[in-house]
Formats: structure tokens, C-alpha cells, sequence
């Protein structure tokens, strides 16, 4: 049975992990270990020295007008951004259609709709068409132009032309693929060899981390804008062979989808607004040598991604932050079979787990537990410092899981288990005691009736207490029931005494009353002897105390110790109004019952010698319940 039960759970640990795999949770909780494990291993380079973004911010558009600008305004950014000799330029803006401020578009919109011819003989021939001033812009400073890539219907037919040969990327592997896109009007397009996607999609938790460097579309192979640009530097020497790349002396590493990983914990690049370079504020310093991207960060023209931190950024800071990262040697990378690894070594750790369990071999297990912890994040650190990330949520998370499931398991089953050994100790102790107070009442005069009247007693009283919250500190439910369950011990040392003084008839004789005495200490000592056995038994600790205590007097006159006040222990307090009270109502071999009017009066003179005057509140309260009891289990 107990084999058959390790089976289950070892398909039980095949189902959980195949499971996790599946639901893409352990996917999320992948990327939150990978945004912790970034964010405290982080570094700052130096600052950028490569990239500089023109930005057509808030102020640009509040000194130029509002968005789209003319396209003879952009030509004049772009030339004035060329003037200042950069290594390469690139557009994040995608020219969709004419520019219908252009002059010759406004004579043909006349023209058509209101069959108006518009004469502008003053205006330059050069300056009528400021799309063809945009291309010759474009075209004079080797600017790469972006486009959008996309599988969705709204696109088709936007861009029947991309047939640019100016690569070829036949060697990359990439699983994504699109079929339609949103490009430059046609001339534009076919005017400008070099051009790249600017798709910048987040992960599945909203959070943007990776980036594809290519994209499938209609059989040919498309980079990104950042690595276009780049291309357009270093176009000759770019050698492009299944996920792995050389461009400008520094080795790209891809996953198998052509993504990397993006730094975003190194310095930014700097941004420049567009306004400053439309009116030369900005030294050639600031310009030469880099490569410049223009876009724009104005809300309403650009979305933007949240990123770990939650912070937003614009795709053309994406795609800033991929140039610095490919030329700071900064990507890291996310090959998906260490997922299906971490995954399956995970399954492997959590079945030796079982297995250990099976075998009861718990250092094993605390042993596997912090060895695998600590081997995992030495490798997984060692393998972060070489730009690798090796998914190990994958591994972490099943695990952990698996193990805190099993562990959580073994504890319930565990805790049955003692519940179950504690149970039958109990009922061993509970035969034992019966046979204990069996002998004492063979032994003594006293009844069963007195053994259950007293008990009930004696709860009735701790009942009390609890409800108006005196003791609390020792009373509780539990010990009450213990109180309860031991009160019958209370005369077991009786088994002591001679029946010649246990029995007769008169009064006893001082030799013989000092002798009745030491009936507590041989209770004591018979308890003793049973807790030197196992002295951690809450049972046996109120009966020791019950018997040993329970002829001592508030004021400090009882016996064997002579204890006073609170030194009693409240328990055997309780015991000695029960004792006393069903002693006064019950008849001996020495005496007759008194009426319960006489056993009350004797009961509550006492008060402040014998009971605690705490005690003897209650007992005045209760008295008729106490009557109720002795009705109740009276002798027959």
C-alpha cells in the first residue's frame, strides 16, 4: 500500500511539472526572477558614446506646429543633423502618405476638387515638392528608413513593395514571421535601399525585456531599424550565419527566435530635442561620430513600453538602448531549451525527493534542498556574467513548489500520524488510570459517584473562570478538559494507607491522622514515577499537581508543603472545595451526610482560609449547579 501510495505521488510530480510548463505561469514568474536577479547584479558603464537621439519632444511640436510636420521641416532636421557628420542616421518615423501641405499637392487637391488652378510663380521649382525634398534629404545622408511589421488585415496592401537586396539574411533562423506591413509611400520607399522594423513588442506581463533582430515577411528576411543602421555602417563585413552575427567587431548571440535580451541598467543614451538642432544650439562635438536616431517621446504621437522598473520609454529609446547594447557587447540571451533542461532536471530533483521520502531519509532531503539552491545560482551567476540567462524560474519554481507541497504533505501526515500514537497513549493512560482509581476505590470507601461528582466539580469551577477571564494565562480549553480527565487521581496514594486507619469507623488518633496525611505525597510519588517515564505529558504534570496539592490551604495551614495563596496550583485549588463539598454531602464509615444547606455554610466559612476567595465567589454563584451534580451521580 505505502508503494502504491509513492507511485501516485511520483505521477502526481510528472503531472505538476507538465502542468506549470503549460499554464505559463511559471513563465511570468521566470521573468519577476529575472527583472530581481538584473536589478541586483546590475552595473553603469561609462557613459554612451555611440548613440544620440534627435527627439521631437513637446517643445519642438509647440515651436513647430502640430504633428505631422511638413516633410520639408523634417528635411531640414535631417540635413542639419547630416551637417554634423554622424557615422549613421536613422528615421523611427514611418512617411505613410504624401505630405498634403506640400505645394504641388495643394495645386492638385484645388485642382481636383475645385477644379481651381493655383499659379505660385515666385515659389522655387526645388521647393513645390517637399516629399522629393525629403528623399534627396534622406537619400544624401544614407538614412535608414523604418517600417512596421504586423500579421494584421488593417495592413494589407499598404506596402505592396519591399524589395530592398541590399542583404541578404537567408541564413538567420527566426520563428516569427509577418505578412503585412506599413511602410513609406512607394517612392520613398523605393528611393531608400536600407530600412528595418521597429516593432517592439512586450512579454506576456505587460513589461518590455526583449527585442527581435529579425522578422520573416513574405519569404525574405528583415532586420530590425537599430541593427538596419548599424548595417549601414558596417554593411560589407557583416557576417550573418544561423543565431549568431559579427557587425562592427562585436558578436551578436541570438535565441531562437533572432530576440535578445536588452540591457536597460546601463547608462541611456543622451537626447537631444530637434528644436535645438533646427537652430544650431548644438556643438558638432555633440554629433560626429555617433549614430543619431530621430523619433519622437510627445505623448499622443508615441506609446511607448513599461519596462521592469515601470518606467516608460519610447521605441526610439528601445532601439538606442539595442545599438549601445550590441556595441557595448551588453545582450544577454534566453535560449529556450534551458527551459525544457531546468524543467526536466527539476522533475528529476523532485523524484529522488519522493524517493527520499520513501525512505524516510530527511538530512537527504534538507541536504538536496540547499544543495540544488546554491549549485543552481552559482550557475546560473556564472553564466549571467557571460551574457546568458538560463531561465532558472524553470527550475526554481517547480521545485520549490514540489517540495514545499511535499513537505506541507509530510507535516499533515506526520501530525495524523502523532495525533493518532498520542490518541492511543492517551486511551493507555486513560485504561491504566481507570484501573489505578479502580483499585483505589476497591481500596477506599469512597465511591464511583464521588470519582464523577468531583470531576464535574471541579470543571464547573474552571468553566467559570474561563467564562469571566481569571487565569487565563493557564486556563484554556484544553487544560480544562486535562483538569477534568485527571481529577480522579486526586486520592490515588490512598492505595498506601493501611484499611485499619482508611476505614475506621471513629475518629483517628493524631499518629493515625499524620499517617492519612501522607496519602499526597504517595499520589505524588506514583505520578512521579510515571512522569520520570515521559515528562512531557500535560496530563500527567495536573495530576501530579492535583494529588500532591490538593489538602493545602489558601492561608498556608494544609499539607504536605504548607503552600499559601496562588502558590497552589489552580488546579489543585478547585479539587479541594470538590473534595471537601462531596465529602460534607456524602456519607462515610465515620460519619453521616450533612444536607447541602450545612455543606454550603462550612464551605463558604472557609473563605480566605481554606479557598481562595476567588474560588468561593464562584462556588456561590454555582452552588446550584453543584447541588445538580451530586442529584445527579449520587450513590445508590
Amino acid at each position: 500500500m505505502r508503494l502504491i501510495k509513492y507511485i501516485g505521488v511520483i505521477l502526481f510530480a510528472v503531472s505538476f511539472h507538465f502542468y506549470l510548463y503549460y499554464s505559463k505561469n511559471i513563465q511570468y514568474l521566470d521573468y519577476k526572477l529575472y527583472d530581481f536577479f538584473t536589478e541586483v547584479s546590475s552595473y553603469k558603464v561609462k557613459d554612451s558614446v555611440h548613440v544620440v537621439i534627435v527627439d521631437i519632444d513637446e517643445e519642438s511640436l509647440k515651436k513647430y506646429g502640430q504633428w505631422p510636420w511638413p516633410r520639408i521641416i523634417n528635411a531640414k532636421l535631417i540635413g542639419q543633423i547630416s551637417l554634423l557628420n554622424p557615422s549613421a542616421i536613422g528615421i523611427n518615423i514611418i512617411f505613410s502618405e504624401k505630405d498634403r501641405t506640400s505645394p504641388i499637392n495643394i495645386q492638385s487637391f484645388y485642382k481636383e476638387f475645385f477644379n481651381y488652378k493655383i499659379e505660385m510663380p515666385r515659389l522655387p521649382i526645388g521647393l513645390k515638392d517637399n516629399d522629393l525634398i525629403l528623399t534627396e534629404s534622406l537619400m544624401s545622408s544614407g538614412s535608414t528608413l523604418s517600417i512596421y511589421l504586423s500579421n494584421s488585415k488593417y495592413f494589407a496592401g499598404k506596402c505592396p513593395k519591399l524589395n530592398s537586396k541590399l542583404y541578404d539574411f537567408s541564413n538567420i533562423n527566426t520563428s516569427l514571421s509577418a505578412n503585412t506591413a506599413l511602410c513609406n509611400y512607394s517612392d520613398l520607399q523605393e528611393s531608400i535601399p536600407n530600412f528595418g522594423f521597429i516593432n517592439a513588442m512586450a512579454d506576456s506581463d505587460g513589461l518590455f525585456r526583449r527585442m527581435s533582430l529579425f522578422i520573416e515577411y513574405k519569404n525574405r528576411v528583415v532586420p530590425s531599424f537599430s541593427l538596419a543602421t548599424l548595417l549601414s555602417i558596417d554593411s560589407l563585413n557583416s557576417k550573418v550565419e544561423g543565431n549568431k552575427f559579427s557587425i562592427l567587431g562585436h558578436n551578436v548571440y541570438m535565441d531562437e527566435d533572432s530576440s535578445v535580451l536588452l540591457n536597460f541598467r546601463s547608462t541611456p543614451p543622451k537626447s537631444i530635442s530637434a528644436i535645438d538642432i533646427l537652430e544650431n544650439r548644438i556643438s558638432k562635438e555633440s554629433i560626429e561620430g555617433k549614430v543619431v536616431l530621430l523619433g519622437s517621446s510627445a505623448t499622443g504621437v508615441e506609446k511607448g513600453e513599461f519596462i521592469s522598473n515601470h518606467k516608460k520609454i519610447s521605441n526610439t529609446m528601445i532601439h538606442a538602448r539595442l545599438i549601445e547594447n550590441i556595441l557595448n557587447d551588453e545582450l544577454y540571451r534566453q535560449p529556450n531549451y534551458y527551459k525544457q533542461f531546468n524543467l526536466l532536471l527539476s522533475l528529476f530533483l523532485s523524484l529522488w525527493m519522493v524517493y527520499f521520502l520513501y525512505r524516510r531519509w530527511f538530512i537527504a532531503i534538507s541536504l538536496l534542498f540547499f544543495l540544488t539552491i546554491i549549485f543552481s545560482t552559482v550557475w546560473m551567476s556564472l553564466l549571467y556574467l557571460n551574457h546568458l540567462y538560463i531561465s532558472i524560474g524553470y527550475l526554481w519554481v517547480p521545485f520549490l513548489l514540489f517540495f514545499f507541497i511535499m513537505s506541507t504533505s509530510f507535516i499533515l501526515l506526520y501530525v495524523k500520524e502523532q495525533k493518532k500514537s498520542h490518541d492511543e497513549l492517551l486511551q493507555s493512560h486513560v485504561a491504566m488510570i481507570d484501573s489505578m482509581i479502580l483499585l483505589a476505590t476497591i481500596h477506599d470507601d469512597e465511591t464511583g459517584g464521588h470519582i464523577l461528582r468531583t470531576k464535574n466539580y471541579v470543571k464547573l469551577l474552571a468553566d467559570y473562570f474561563y467564562n469571566k477571564k481569571i487565569y487565563l494565562d493557564i486556563l484554556t480549553p484544553n487544560y480544562i478538559n486535562t483538569i477534568y480527565e485527571a481529577a480522579p487521581l486526586h486520592d490515588i496514594g490512598k492505595i498506601g494507607i493501611p484499611d485499619s486507619i482508611l476505614k475506621k469507623p471513629g475518629k483517628l488518633t493524631f499518629e493515625e491522622f499524620e499517617v492519612m496525611k501522607t496519602h499526597s505525597t504517595l499520589g505524588k510519588n506514583v505520578i512521579q514515577n510515571m512522569l520520570n517515564s515521559y515528562d512531557k505529558n500535560d496530563f500527567l504534570k495536573v495530576a501530579y499537581n492535583i494529588a500532591f496539592y490538593h489538602h493545602e490551604k489558601w492561608d498556608g495551614t494544609g499539607y504536605p508543603m504548607g503552600l499559601k495563596g496562588d502558590e497552589i496550583p489552580i488546579e489543585a485549588q478547585f479539587m479541594t472545595l470538590a473534595d471537601v463539598y462531596d465529602a460534607l454531602i456524602s456519607k462515610r464509615c465515620y460519619k453521616k451526610a450533612f444536607t447541602f444547606e450545612k455543606a454550603e455554610e462550612i464551605i463558604i466559612s472557609g473563605e480566605g482560609e481554606t479557598y481562595n476567595p476567588k474560588v468561593i465567589e464562584a462556588f456561590l454563584e454555582l452552588k446550584g449547579e453543584f447541588k445538580k451534580i451530586a442529584l445527579k451521580y449520587q450513590d445508590d
